[in-house]
């Protein structure tokens, strides 16, 4: 891949944790806007960072299995316990007030990032595999 697409993907997520950034100030507004907009800005960069690594750390899980539906599996469970566990442990860390609340709006959204990505490195592994036998066979 080239910079720009690096700086591109960079520049889509961070655009993308704005909405959750967004949400987190509404969330914990009860709190004060000083401690909802400083939980606001801490989730967009753990958000943006997420959503940047998400994938190689999901290609990292997938690699641990040899068999590539157990591989995309691993993936998908294994990049939202990532995920999660790093949101909430962040949260309780600067004293999130309503940490459910604050990651309800990205349940769904991260649920089918993860879900997708695995299903496209399941994919992406059968189709290099058909092109590896075909290769193999002469074909």
């Amino acid at each position: 891949f080239s910079t720009a697409c690096y700086v591109i993907g960079l520049f889509g997520a961070m655009l993308g944790a704005l909405v959750y950034a967004a949400w987190a100030v509404f969330a914990n507004w009860s709190a004060g806007a000083p401690t909802a907009l400083r939980i606001a800005a801490v989730h967009w960069v753990m958000s943006t960072l997420l959503t940047y690594y998400g994938t190689t750390i999901m290609r990292l899980f997938f690699g641990i299995s040899g068999d590539a539906l157990e591989g995309a599996l691993i993936a998908f469970v294994c990049g939202l316990t990532f995920t999660y566990s790093v949101l909430i442990a962040v949260h309780q860390a600067i004293g999130t007030p309503h940490i459910a609340l604050t990651l309800a709006a990205g349940v769904i959204p991260t649920v089918l990032f993860c879900g997708g990505y695995a299903l496209l490195l399941l994919r992406t592994s059968r189709a290099a595999g058909a092109v590896t036998s075909s290769s193999a066979h002469g074909v």
